[in-house]
Formats: structure tokens, C-alpha cells, sequence
């Protein structure tokens, strides 16, 4: 709705709120500006605004609030703005390209430390919208306050040139692991994405020399032996990673939803998955005797598997290190060596598991099923079931053999190994060898 009126402080004040709203134009005294305007919204404010035409689009600019801005104020910016456009400046665009030069330059005297605060922020969102996986923001988040935080957290972003990160990196490389350093680096790197200059992104990663440690059936042996030692609820931890190998977050995190105690089946969903696909694992007999009694001894409305009260996360979690269950264990077992690369990990039970099963002759893309490498994306029970039954075979004897029982079972071939692995592709054979 338009009016017109001669601008006058009462005239102003006395303008009525309506249910829709409109405009008065500034007219009919001698200093009048053309194109001034008041904005009567339903809210109740009052607002001054310029409109003209501006390279052939009707373009309107914010001056300010009535009675904040006064009158002779309002027609004095009016007139600026006016002589703007003349000269082919368009306020608006100014105005933006200033608040982009304010964020700018509030950016550049931000601290690392908040700079990884904003990108923690940023990261929860992507979370939330199941972009990203919360696991991975506790892995960087660890990254962060173990090796980052202390060194460079208190200087400025704008501190950290191409020549100081490599130096940054080296440091951390000398006092930790070429695995540690690549982590930091890629952390770094993904702060420093939206910034206008990423001194890490020319770095490249320093090729790891994987892990192979896997368990001798001896190993296994003592292993269970220490296992007995421990409360019910870690030795159904660890028996889950034997009976499923999975990796330990999935079994730390593993929810009665996931469960499928019909069809004997674990779905894990894709935010907890590495390869971001849905993954069905198939539950043996072992596995679902476990879940059954877990099942029965749960409380009510309980949503792990393994509940805990002290964690932050609602879950059992564990660090390994001195006094943890899994430290207790291997220590009772034998199986800590002098330095850390000799102790066993809990992710040398899936290696074992995967490396048991293609070596007593299982087949190598079930093994790869297994362990999650599948490009195939799970989304249902009914679905999963049609391929599952024969990893679910392949399981079961791999986990019978681990835990010492008599099976029959066909003795492996080394023809049969070599014509399986033939019969991959070039990515196959990286993806099953190389993230196992």
C-alpha cells in the first residue's frame, strides 16, 4: 500500500500499524528527496528506505529507523545515496562487500583455537545432517588436544606459513609416527579449507607402513584364557569382536536397534560406517547367545548394547591404555611387547579374523563382505538376508576355528587362493589387502 504525506516528526509518530504494510512517500515540501520513502511494517517499526531504478531493476536501500534516524537524516543519506547511483555505485553492493571485508579481516586475527572451534562447529552440523560421521570428530577432536592444541592453538591463523607447517609437521613426525603426522595433516588442512591461504594444502601425506600383527591360534588361546579374568561385560566385548570382526567403535556403539534377532542380523547404519554404506553383518550362533542374554538383562528402554553411566557418549569406550580392560587383558596374556608397535591391539582381532578366514581357503570377496569393504549398500533385513547366508558360513567356521572347536572342514588349497585372487580387480585387491 502507498500514501503520500509531507514529512513531518508528528505526521510520522501518528502513522497507524495495519494488517499489511505500506509505504509513505516523502512529498509536497520544499525538502523533499524523490525516492524517499517510510515503511510502515506490521511489527510496529517505521523505516526509512531510498528506491530508484538502477540498471534497469528496482532497487531499494535500507537507511534506517524512524525515530532512531530523524527526518533531516533520513533526506540527507537520501541524497548520498542518490549521488551514489549517479556515479554507478550501488550502496548495497558496497555495504556487503564491507561486511564481507570486516569477516575478512576478523578472520585473519582469529586464533587456531578458534579457528578449530569454528570448524568443530561446522563439522556438528554435517553430523547432524549425516554427512559425516560423529566418529571421526572424535578422532580429530583427540588429534587436536594430543598434538595440536598445546603447540599452535594460541597463535594467530595468518602465523602459519607454508615454510612454518612443514617445520609443525616434522616436529610432530619426530616426537610421535609418520600415522600421527598424517592425521594432523589432514586435519590442518580441513581447518584451513575456507581460508584465503591454506599453507598445508601443497603437503602431501607420508606413505605408513601398515600393521600386519595377527594372533596365532596360541595367542587366541591365551587370550581367552586372560578373557575369563575380566567382568561379564568386557568378556562380551571382546568375544563380539572375535565373533563379528567388526571394528571396535561399531561394537563399543552397537544399539538393540541394529539388532535383527529373527533373521540373526546386525545392521549397522551408514554414520557409523568408514566406508559410509550401510553394512549387514551376519550373527552366528555365539554371537546371538550373547545378545540374547544381553537382551534379557537390559534395562528397560536401553539403547546400547553396552550402556555406560561415566560415558560421555552412553557407551562403554575404550583408550587401551594402563588400567583400560583391553591393556589388563593383554598384559595377563603375554601379549604387550616392550615398545607400543609390539602390544597387541584391538584391531589386531579383525585383522586376525579376516587373515584366518582367506588363509584357511574362505573365499576372499565374502572375507571382504565381511569386513565391510562391499560396494554394496544394505538398507533393510529382508534385502540383506538374500546374500548373507554364505558369509554367515564362512564366519561361523572362521570363528569355530579361533576359538578351538572341531569342525570338518575342507582343507584350503593354495590353488584356490591364487585363481580367487586372479579373479579380482586391481581395486579389489588394494581395498582387501590394504584396509584390513
Amino acid at each position: 500500500m502507498k500514501g503520500t504525506n509531507i514529512f513531518t516528526k508528528r505526521a510520522l509518530e501518528e502513522c497507524k500499524v495495519k494488517k499489511t504494510r505500506y509505504r509513505i512517500s516523502d512529498s509536497g515540501s520544499a525538502g523533499s528527496v524523490n525516492g524517499l520513502h517510510l515503511d510502515v511494517l506490521v511489527s510496529g517499526k517505521k523505516v526509512f528506505r531510498f528506491r530508484r531504478k538502477y540498471l534497469g531493476k528496482d532497487t531499494s536501500v535500507t537507511i534506517g529507523e524512524f525515530p532512531l534516524i530523524t527526518i533531516e537524516q533520513a533526506r540527507k543519506r537520501a541524497k548520498q545515496i542518490a549521488s551514489d547511483f549517479t556515479y554507478g555505485k550501488n550502496p548495497n553492493e558496497v555495504k556487503k562487500a564491507a561486511i564481507q571485508e570486516n569477516k575478512r579481516q576478523k578472520a585473519l586475527s582469529m586464533s587456531i583455537a578458534e579457528l578449530f572451534e569454528a570448524w568443530e562447529s561446522e563439522f556438528l552440523v554435517k553430523i547432524k545432517i549425516g554427512e559425516r560421521r560423529s566418529k571421526s570428530l572424535e578422532d580429530a577432536r583427540s588429534t587436536w588436544s594430543n598434538h595440536l592444541k598445546g603447540a599452535i592453538g594460541h597463535f594467530q591463523i595468518t602465523d602459519i606459513k607454508a615454510d612454518t607447517a612443514n617445520t609443525l609437521l616434522k616436529q610432530i613426525l619426530i616426537k610421535t609416527s609418520v600415522s600421527v603426522r598424517n592425521k594432523c595433516l589432514t586435519l590442518l588442512k580441513s581447518m584451513y579449507a575456507e581460508q584465503e591461504a591454506n599453507p598445508f594444502i601443497k603437503i602431501k601425506k607420508l606413505a605408513e607402513t601398515r600393521r600386519e600383527r595377527i594372533l596365532s591360534k596360541e595367542e587366541v588361546g591365551r587370550l581367552l584364557e586372560s578373557l575369563t579374568e575380566e567382568s561379564q561385560v568386557y568378556q562380551d566385548i571382546v568375544m563380539l569382536l572375535l565373533l563379528t570382526g567388526q571394528r571396535k567403535y561399531c561394537v563399543l556403539s552397537m544399539e538393540w536397534g541394529e539388532i535383527d534377532h529373527e533373521q540373526g542380523i546386525w545392521l549397522i547404519p551408514t554414520t557409523k560406517m568408514k566406508a559410509k554404506k550401510a553394512h549387514a553383518v551376519p550373527l552366528t550362533d555365539e554371537a546371538m547367545e550373547i545378545l540374547t542374554r544381553r537382551s534379557s538383562e537390559a534395562t528397560a528402554g536401553e539403547r546400547y548394547v553396552f550402556p555406560s553411566s561415566q560415558s560421555k557418549t552412553g557407551h562403554i569406550a575404550e583408550k587401551s591404555a594402563v588400567g583400560s580392560f583391553w591393556y589388563r587383558i593383554t598384559e595377563r596374556a603375554g601379549l604387550r611387547g616392550q615398545s607400543r608397535g609390539e602390544n597387541v591391539t584391538i584391531h589386531d582381532l579383525r585383522r586376525t579374523i579376516a587373515s584366518w578366514s582367506v588363509m584357511r581357503g574362505g573365499n576372499i570377496q565374502t572375507t571382504s563382505k565381511l569386513l565391510g569393504h562391499s560396494d554394496i549398500s544394505i538398507t533393510a533385513s529382508t534385502y540383506a538376508h538374500l546374500d548373507i547366508e554364505h558369509v554367515r558360513r564362512e564366519l561361523g567356521i572362521t570363528t569355530a576355528a579361533l576359538l578351538g572347536r572341531n569342525l570338518k572342514v575342507e582343507e584350503s588349497r593354495v590353488e584356490r587362493l591364487v585363481r580367487e585372487i586372479k579373479q579380482l580387480s586391481p581395486e579389489e585387491r588394494r581395498e582387501l589387502m590394504g584396509r584390513i
